[in-house]
């Protein structure tokens, strides 16, 4: 994780800095971020796709960050509290677990209840120099998943517990670049496929492993599209090939009213419907 300053943004000039690599750029917690192109524009510079891979990460956490306030501020009317705060304190907070405490992303905790909702974003922001596809990194991100959503649900069972895992939108288009089992099948696809089985966690019974939501979400980082994004409910059926439709994907603010209507039933029960 890059340094972090009280100044909201303190350029250095590193002359050490080898030729075609981004100088140092030191930043404090994102403030401020209203919509998605905030959050791109904060985790600005993005390295070249041939870039060093320290760049490359210090990128991903400045957009994971910036992400991460910018859904805690969409929900926090419903979930006053809700961490990190509007001016970008309480990134990564802290919820228990069994043994110690864990980092999470997004923090709902109450002293009454203990941790009420969570969710986990994870970036993947570049393709893997040798396969020219996104799905290098998807076993890495998963077993820190499953070891999340076990932590906290061995010790709160109740707790809802969501994933956002955001890629570029030309993840969708990459089919031609599969083989294997990947064959004809794009990174979006491939990615659907593979956190399946990490999500569906409907009673409190059900695998500690999974999370009660997961959504890939697909973003777009160059105009004139930028900033869009399309979020897909890992539990749907994937196109294999193109990118989905707006009718079968959602809005990040229509993932984040089914992560709230997903609290809702965990914690009220599904609503009362009169008969006409």
């Amino acid at each position: 994780m890059g340094s972090v300053s009280d100044s909201p943004l303190q350029p250095s000039q590193d002359d050490s800095a080898p030729d075609g690599l981004l100088p140092t750029t030191v930043k404090g917690p994102p403030k401020n971020i209203k919509s998605f192109p905030d959050a791109l524009d904060y985790a600005e510079p993005r390295p070249a796709p041939a870039g060093d891979a320290g760049g490359k990460r210090t990128y991903g956490t400045r957009l994971s960050n910036a992400l991460a306030l910018l859904v805690a501020d969409r929900l926090r009317p419903d979930f006053p509290g809700i961490l990190p705060t509007q001016d970008g304190k309480g990134t990564e907070s802290r919820a228990r677990i069994g043994r110690g405490f864990k980092k999470l992303d997004v923090n709902y905790s109450t002293l009454q209840t203990g941790l009420g909702l969570g969710v986990s974003i994870k970036t993947i922001n570049f393709r893997d120099p040798s396969t020219k596809r996104y799905t290098k990194n998807y076993s890495r991100n998963d077993n820190e998943l499953r070891a999340e959503a076990s932590d906290y649900h061995e010790r709160q069972p109740y707790s809802v517990l969501c994933a956002l895992l955001f890629l570029p939108a030309d993840a969708a288009t990459d089919a031609g670049s599969g083989s294997g089992e990947d064959a004809g099948i794009s990174s979006f696809g491939a990615c659907v496929r593979y956190f399946r089985s990490r999500a569906g966690r409907v009673a409190t019974t059900d695998h500690i492993e999974r999370f009660e939501r997961f959504f890939v979400c697909l973003y777009e980082h160059e105009q004139p599209s930028r900033g869009t994004v399309k979020c897909f409910d890992v539990l749907e059926d994937p196109p294999r090939d193109r990118p989905p439709t707006t009718a079968e994907s959602m809005s990040l603010e229509e993932a984040l009213g089914e992560i709230r209507a997903t609290y809702d039933r965990r914690n009220l029960g599904e609503p009362f419907v009169w008969a006409p």
